[in-house]
């Protein structure tokens, strides 16, 4: 496979020659089948990145068509040959849904720099070598697990000894030593050579994280299913116990109380609108539920006796405080949403909570951290900048700053930031591709843990909507998200092989591909006019999220609106009209407008929040999901194309969670969705005639879809992602005041 290598591979007491094609231990040879070695090597080679199943059998068994058994038998024989385990993964972690994920920290050398020949009684002899064993001499024990029947009954989760993950943090790392290097006197951090980083998690599924304040334990949840569970670990020890069942919820946010003894979490029930905060024993036990309609994490006062949430109601969005048992509710400040509040944190002093601000949905809308005063209530901005997105603030220790997670641009990966209080001189402290989804800090500021994202994605085709015949046209690391047909068959998509989100061309069968827009902000949600000559999509390079149209190769981009937030674009079967979301003047609705494809004022069709447009194929109506923020939930819902009241409502089904995406069927009988059950996506059809929803595909992994019909219906083609997501430990991790 890589007969031209000339690196060799080295993690822990392994090292791996792909010119020798051998895998010595301290020295010694270690017996491998070819295909097992091959499989070792694509991991090795992607050290740090998930390699999907299809994607690595492709690699090992190229040309030929194999079962995952293969793969499966391939990954015990090298866990067993490693000293590994699917339960305590030091080499290969399995990541559910997708594949597998080398997970040691991997060193290279030139393949000169072999070591040197042993000495044995003053007499030099080289290293043992071996011939790799040719497939089946060392048949798998009867009792070996396969990797795809095996469930796991916990998470997962260990750590490495002394395993820094510099490969995956080295920029981040960088970013902290300059930030500490120039002469500007301000709050100091750690040098980078201090940092010790430790992945805790290898499973992907880790969705939110707190550690105590004496940083010996972390809770965190656990997503796998469509259920999430609650789990507490030793901050120093590899093992957890599950503290909370599995259940069809969301665990919003969690807080340790000031002297750690318990736990303060929001929970909110799948496909509806509770959200209720409850208080746990630390170390498992029953939960008390203290309110209701809480929407977002809770912080407490540096006295632990109140405490403050963002509440979001009527159009407005409070920043309320109570008492730590959840009595004497009253509204400290408020907001117009939806630039309200979302994640508040109390300053050291408890004169202060500092709260990010904005949408909790990426439009267009400002996000920054503002500084409410707990004193009257008055507000004022905590950073001079604005963000693309702001979500979890931590303070400092010494109140002279914050920690932020956010993103520059909308649709940027968050990362983590230091905002010193009061100047709010800003400063990002990490630059990873990854996403960090929350954090949170030891009293003391010496310790940070952290949940940091993965996006994977590839697009498959499928003939007839058949799963079993989909088959992925995509390969690599790029990431895709919305996918469309052209006319003449090939796939217009979004994607960020080029560094941004960008809209690109492909054949069919993933040849060809070519970049269509490039160094102009962000660009997404592409849709072909039906002669194939034009293409709609949103971008913000204008400096906010407005539809655009450009010529089939990328070239004579025009405007066509002004507004914001505007997305997911559509064309009338004519060609005459675009179809698109908008959030309106007063930016407290996001409905349906239309614009001539040639410009000109825009026409607004609906007077309710609706998300996603499909323009019928007879071009006289319009489906849109519709959510009912009081009762929870989606519905499909058509309008006439000419605007007015619902022509049709459709309940999406109890026990599915719609994403939502939508598409008429080629027909114009049906409207098909995607939605998951138990954590599982598929596209649903809905008859016009009325009835239930039925189910169309049959996949298996866990993840989101989104999907376009060929213009005779004969094939489908759909971007598959999912985010997987582990627990990360900072520590020494000090950005206070020297």
């Amino acid at each position: 496979m890589s007969g031209q290598e000339t690196q060799l591979y080295e993690f822990g007491p392994f090292r791996l020659d792909p010119v020798k094609r051998r895998l010595l231990r301290d020295g010694e040879p270690v017996q491998l089948t070819p295909k097992a070695f091959e499989t070792l090597l694509v991991l090795v080679q992607q050290s740090g990145r998930t390699v999907e199943k299809d994607d690595l059998m492709r690699r090992v068994w190229p040309g030929a068509v194999v079962e995952e058994n293969n793969l499966n038998q391939n990954i015990t024989a090298l866990r067993k040959c490693l000293g590994d385990s699917r339960q305590a993964s030091l080499y290969i972690a399995t990541i559910p849904g997708l594949g597998y994920r080398f997970v040691a920290e991997v060193r290279t050398a030139p393949a000169a720099e072999a070591r040197p020949p042993e000495e044995t009684n003053g007499q030099t002899t080289a290293a043992p070598q071996v011939e790799l064993l040719s497939e089946g001499v060392e048949p798998l024990p009867a009792d070996a697990p396969d990797e795809t029947d095996f469930i796991p009954s916990r998470p997962k989760s260990m750590v490495a000894p002394v395993v820094l993950t510099l490969l995956l943090f080295a920029s981040a790392a960088y970013a902290l030593w300059a930030y500490l290097s120039t002469d500007k006197p301000r709050p100091a951090a750690a040098t980078a050579h201090e940092i010790e980083v430790t992945a805790l998690t290898r499973t992907g599924t880790t969705m939110r994280a707190a550690i105590s304040p004496d940083g010996r334990y972390i809770i965190y949840s656990v997503a796998e299913g469509g259920r999430e569970s609650l789990w507490l670990r030793q901050a120093s020890a590899s093992s957890a116990q599950q503290i909370v069942p599995p259940a069809r919820v969301e665990f919003i946010g969690l807080t340790f109380s000031r002297d750690g003894d318990h736990l303060y979490f929001v929970r909110a029930e799948t496909n509806g609108s509770v959200r209720a905060l409850y208080r746990l024993p630390a170390l498992g036990g029953v939960a008390t539920k203290l309110l209701d309609d809480v929407h977002s994490p809770v912080t407490l006062s540096p006295d632990g006796g109140r405490m403050a949430f963002v509440r979001n109601s009527g159009g407005q969005s409070a920043l309320m405080i109570a008492d730590i048992d959840g009595g004497n509710q009253r509204v400290l400040a408020s907001r117009p949403a939806p630039d309200g509040f979302k994640v508040p944190a109390w300053s050291p002093d408890g004169k202060t909570i500092a709260c990010s601000a904005g949408s909790r949905d990426r439009y267009d809308v400002h996000n920054s951290v503002v500084a409410v005063r707990v004193e009257d209530g008055a507000q004022s901005p905590a950073a001079p900048r604005e963000w693309g997105w702001t979500g979890h603030v931590e303070w400092l220790a010494d109140g002279s700053g914050f920690l932020l997670v956010a993103s520059e641009q909308p649709e940027g990966m968050d990362q983590i930031w230091h905002v010193s209080y009061p100047d709010g001189d800003a400063r990002r402290i990490t630059s990873d591709s990854k996403r960090y989804r929350n954090i949170s800090l030891t009293s003391d500021s010496l310790t940070l843990v952290a949940v940091l994202s993965e996006f994977n994605s590839d697009i498959w085709v499928a003939a007839e909507a058949d799963a079993a015949r989909a088959h992925k046209i995509t390969f690599g690391t790029g990431a895709y998200l919305d996918v469309c047909y052209t006319p003449d068959g090939r796939v217009i998509y979004a994607s960020q092989a080029g560094g941004n989100w960008d809209i690109w061309v492909m054949n069919a069968d993933g040849s060809n591909q070519q970049q269509l827009t490039a160094d102009a902000g962000v660009n997404a949600h592409p849709a072909v006019s039906p002669d194939g000559r034009r293409i709609v999509f949103a971008s913000n390079r204008a400096g906010t999220f407005n539809i655009w149209r450009m010529d089939g190769d990328g070239g004579n981009p025009v405007r066509l609106t002004a507004g914001g937030g505007e997305k997911f674009p559509q064309w009338s079967p004519d060609g005459r009209w675009v179809v698109y979301n908008s959030v309106s003047a007063d930016e407290s609705l996001y409905s349906l407008w239309k614009v001539s494809a040639d410009g000109g004022e825009p026409v607004r069709l609906t007077d309710a929040d609706s998300e996603r447009p499909a323009v019928s194929p007879d071009g006289r109506s319009v489906a849109s999901f519709h959510r009912d923020a009081s009762a929870g939930g989606y519905s499909v819902v058509v309008t006439p194309f000419e605007g007015g009241p619902p022509e049709r409502t459709f309940a999406v089904p109890p026990d599915l969670v719609a994403l939502p995406f939508l598409r008429w069927s080629p027909d114009g009988q049906s409207l098909t969705y995607t939605a998951h059950r138990d954590g599982i996506p598929n596209i649903w059809s809905q008859p016009l005639a009325g009835g239930p929803a039925k189910q169309l595909t049959d996949f298996k992994s866990e993840g989101r879809l989104r999907f376009d019909w060929s213009r005779d219906g004969k094939q489908l083609v759909l971007s598959r992602h999912v985010w997987t997501s582990d627990l990360v430990l900072l520590r020494n991790f000090r950005p206070g005041r020297t």
